[in-house]
């Protein structure tokens, strides 16, 4: 399906963006990349307490039967979950979102200038994904340096 091959993408630009201090200032990806990862640390503990949680409020721990003490707190213990567990998915739609969007005049500027710079052929209608390949090129090969034109 289409939604599954724009997450897809979404997590394949997520993975490869660099995660160099210089791009903090002109880029969000930084940002947004260190909240998806803390993220997904942080949420599993967050759902299994959610789970503890509402069978304790089912009366669980007080001797009600397993079936009765979820049965009573089953669907806001569903929506919880169902909630914490769309918010990587968000981040990562953001993420498809942005490789796709294309490259404003100073970025083109700074694009084709490092594309000449590598020896590589720009691309016509540049993107953000594009941006992020050469991005990674320039510093494998020219340092991090090269950063600071931005």
């Amino acid at each position: 399906m289409i939604i599954f091959s724009n997450l897809n993408r979404g997590i394949d630009y997520m993975k490869k963006w660099p995660l160099e201090p210089l791009l903090n200032p002109v880029f969000k990806e930084n940002r947004v990349k260190r909240a998806l990862l803390l993220g997904n640390k942080i949420l599993p503990p967050f759902i299994v307490f959610i789970f503890f949680w509402g069978f304790y409020l089912g009366g669980g721990f007080k001797g009600v039967p397993f079936l009765f003490a979820i049965g009573s707190n089953f669907p806001v213990t569903i929506a919880c979950v169902l909630f914490l567990l769309l918010m990587p998915v968000q981040g990562y739609y953001w993420f498809y979102k942005r490789s796709v969007t294309p490259l404003n005049e100073k970025q083109k500027a700074f694009y084709k200038d490092t594309c000449k710079k590598l020896e590589i052929e720009p691309s016509l209608n540049p993107t953000m994904y594009d941006l992020e390949i050469v991005i990674n090129k320039g510093i494998n090969k020219l340092g991090r340096e090269f950063l600071k034109q931005l």
